[in-house]
């Protein structure tokens, strides 16, 4: 039995495959069906990472300096500021500034402008994180920092958005990993009783060939590649019905779902996991029939 290789396992695959065609077919679609679901997870969760890590480019921290505080007080508190892990750059904003930048944001509205008097506004710093820190802990934790050097009066940025997304990212995270555990059990599940019913169909071929000798990668080979194929098939079928529905939705809610990376569909790299994972499931159900059938 040694003369025999990856293409003898490759061709007794596919006669497995067309002699049990009907049940083979009922499994790729199984699969197909679990597929999809973890295939739209990761759109979901790859998009969602491209918007926090676009957020995390323009995150903005103000920091309100105290009233009073001498040119000399301003540069030591911005040497600090630049020292701080995490802050890519400090722009001094004087209260002039600050309320030029309303009046202009406030263009049209200028009557809400009328009896102020003295400006209201304070000096500030406006801070540039890096977008490694755009998580609300590390936000957090880095606004607190700030706010305990001298000559800091208050610490504000768009707290309630970074939450938020950080916690949509983490439910997806979370969630898909339980979900994608679940489902490949399933596809490891499906595939095994696809080819348990292919080793009872073949009992006397597979008893003969003990008799004579055959090892025992020989008779499991052909098995293990039929359950591979009918995993990777079905995945390729999952990944090309995601893509037909993600490029036949209206333009509008690609847009929306694509984030400001512009990340649309799955990158090709996700994709070659996701069908090499698929494999591994389909050659781990194969192993696990064979397995108990020859034992």
């Amino acid at each position: 039995m040694r003369g025999y290789g990856p293409i003898y396992y490759v061709i007794e695959a596919y006669h497995g495959l067309r002699s049990n065609s009907l049940v083979n077919l009922l499994a790729m679609g199984t699969i197909s069906m679990a597929m999809l679901i973890v295939g739209f997870f990761l759109v979901v969760f790859l998009n969602l990472q491209s918007a926090v890590s676009a957020m995390g480019e323009r995150l903005e921290v103000s920091v309100f300096l105290k009233g009073g505080l001498t040119p000399q007080e301003q540069d030591y508190l911005l040497t600090r500021l630049k020292a701080e892990p995490g802050v890519k750059k400090a722009v001094f904003l004087s209260k002039e500034g600050a309320l030029a930048i309303l009046k202009k944001e406030l263009k049209g509205q200028e009557a809400l402008m009328e009896g102020l008097g003295e400006n209201p506004l304070p000096d500030s710093y406006e801070i540039t994180v890096d977008a490694k820190y755009a998580d609300a802990a590390k936000m957090e934790a880095l606004t607190k920092k700030i706010g305990k050097l001298y000559g800091v009066e208050d610490v504000s940025y768009g707290r309630q958005g970074v939450e938020v997304l950080d916690r949509l990212l983490k439910l997806v995270t979370y969630g898909g990993i339980t979900l994608a555990v679940l489902l490949g059990v399933t596809v490891v599940f499906i595939i095994s009783n696809s080819v348990r019913l292919a080793l009872y169909s073949r009992g006397q071929e597979i008893e003969l060939m003990q008799w004579i000798g055959a090892t025992r990668w020989f008779i499991m080979g052909p098995f293990l590649v039929e359950g591979m194929l009918v995993a990777v098939l079905g995945t390729s079928l999952a990944v090309g019905i995601l893509a037909g529905l993600f490029h036949a939705l209206p333009r509008e809610i690609v847009l929306f779902l694509s984030g400001p990376g512009g990340l649309g569909f799955l990158p090709t790299p996700v994709i070659a996991y996701m069908i090499g994972g698929g494999g591994a499931l389909g050659f781990a159900g194969g192993l696990v029939s064979v397995n108990k059938f020859l034992e």
